[in-house]
């Protein structure tokens, strides 16, 4: 009989008996798969929520931190910290993924801090939560603006553009310096300040800078895993190829530029808000793009958490310096960030998140190989005869060899299922077959692939007398056997078997 099943237009399941193997096999190998994949499922669903709590409980800390702190000048660092991680972040959006840098990305910081300032001085917009309103109109004319330039500044290739977006800050620079009618010039523009109590000054700006950094977040990783991303990627990798594939390298580098000035025009504008007075000194710093070019370094450009990591961890020694130090901060900042950066060019060239990755990979990958190791080797009460072949075992030659030198009661007692993976030690060596009369004659030994010349040299070397030796030429431990294959588990080296 031979079990087949189908669904029905209900989607039931059907069984069916037919003439043929016996149906139980059938059905135990269907049932033992529909629990192998109802395991896997649950293995995915338990990482997933693993990730997911983990998630949760950064961004519920992140909600109760000012609570729990309570100091105000703490809160204005952490909200000057999550300003500044929002532009890496928002940096790395375009930067990050198309491999374009970008060194005047600090143009768009000034152009949402003078809009939203422009706005609340000539609406005549009163302080409190109203100019909160007016942050996302910043981050359309800002984006407005990075498309008119970007359709000049993304024609030419990577190491142009980069001069081109130096060029570009300095001239939005000079002209907040020369048009004093507009931008108030050195005397600046002052914004309305919050009309709500001075002990809670800092809490909405923090929580206005929280949820920019998390939106900026989200997108960030919705455009890493979606296809607009891997397209992104592939120009970063190589231009010219993606652009004979046909995509549109043009159209989506001017989308994730767009994109990334938008954000980068929100947080100036916030950061503005935040600092109750505008200047062209302090709208377009030149200092604020080697902060977020190097933040974006040393966490990881071209990845999601890397701008988030390189915020947190440098942005706060920024601040220090420049409560402790005042105006003379200014040059130990940027010799310590130089000083940073070329740490990080130099050890991490990916940057700390993903050679952190590398290493904890690199580490835990020998664990694992011994756990699948552990569980492909049957119990220690097991018999050798359920694996050898009775023929083989019978063996004078077998036996023999087998056994030459080492006593029968320290013989191994486990015998693994399966051969083990070296990619280092790739050897396999040619035997002849075992003749009806179980003579077996050798051949020379044929090493293929091996990673290490001197590993290969050394096995192309070895030679079997004219008596088959059933251990191995390298560390001369037995041989044991899976299926029709003799192996060494220390080794590697591997000797099939097949019958004449």
């Amino acid at each position: 009989m031979r079990l087949s099943i189908s669904l029905s237009e209900d989607k039931s399941l059907l069984l069916r008996l037919d003439k043929g193997e016996p149906s139980c096999f059938f059905l135990a190998g269907f049932l033992s798969s529909t629990i192998l994949e109802s395991l896997s499922g649950l293995c995915k669903k338990v990482k997933q929520f693993r990730t997911l709590a983990a998630l949760v409980a950064i961004i519920l800390s992140s909600l109760i931190f000012p609570l729990l702190i309570g100091d105000p000048s703490l809160i204005s660092i952490a909200v000057e910290v999550l300003l500044l991680t929002g532009a890496a972040v928002a940096w790395n959006l375009f930067s990050g993924y198309t491999g374009y840098i970008s060194l005047g990305h600090a143009a768009y910081f000034g152009i949402g801090a003078y809009v939203l300032a422009l706005v609340c001085q000539d609406w005549h917009i009163s302080g409190g939560y109203e100019p909160f309103l007016f942050i996302p109109l910043a981050g359309l004319v800002a984006g407005a603006c990075s498309m008119l330039l970007g359709l000049i500044a993304l024609r030419a290739r990577q190491y142009t553009f980069m001069v081109i977006t130096i060029a570009l800050f300095f001239i939005f620079q000079l002209l907040a310096f020369n048009l004093q009618d507009f931008t108030g010039g050195t005397v600046g523009i002052f914004l309305p300040p919050p009309n709500w109590n001075a002990d809670l000054y800092t809490l909405p700006f923090y929580y206005i800078a929280l949820a920019l950094l998390l939106l900026a977040t989200f997108v960030s990783w919705w455009i890493r895993c979606s296809r607009f991303g891997l397209l992104l990627l592939a120009i970063r990798d190589d231009e010219d190829r993606s652009r004979g594939l046909g995509i549109r390298v043009g159209r989506h580098k001017l989308a994730a530029y767009i994109i990334s000035a938008s954000f980068t025009g929100m947080i100036g504008a916030l950061a503005i808000y935040f600092a109750g007075l505008i200047t062209p000194s302090s709208a377009f710093d030149q200092t604020l793009d080697i902060t977020i070019v190097t933040l974006a370094f040393f966490g990881g450009v071209g990845t999601v958490v890397g701008p988030l990591v390189g915020g947190l961890l440098l942005e706060p020694l920024q601040i220090y310096l420049n409560q402790q130090y005042g105006s003379t901060a200014l040059g130990i900042n940027q010799v310590l960030f130089g000083c940073f950066l070329l740490v990080v060019i130099l050890l991490m060239p990916k940057g700390f998140v993903p050679a952190l990755h590398t290493r904890w990979q690199t580490w835990i990958t020998p664990a694992r190989q011994k756990r699948a190791a552990r569980l492909m080797l049957p119990s220690e009460n097991a018999d050798a005869s359920e694996v050898i072949p009775s023929e083989l075992v019978g063996s004078p030659v077998f036996q023999e060899n087998l056994v030459q030198g080492v006593p029968m009661g320290q013989q191994p007692k486990q015998i693994a299922w399966s051969l083990p993976h070296r990619p280092s030690q790739q050897t396999v060596v040619a035997l002849s077959t075992l003749t009806n009369s179980q003579k077996v004659r050798a051949l020379r030994l044929q090493p293929i692939s091996s990673d290490k010349p001197s590993s290969a040299a050394r096995q192309g070397q070895m030679r079997v007398s004219g008596t088959t030796n059933w251990r191995c030429p390298l560390c001369r431990r037995p041989f044991l056997l899976s299926g029709n294959t003799c192996y060494c588990p220390r080794c590697g080296v591997t000797r099939p078997l097949s019958e004449e």
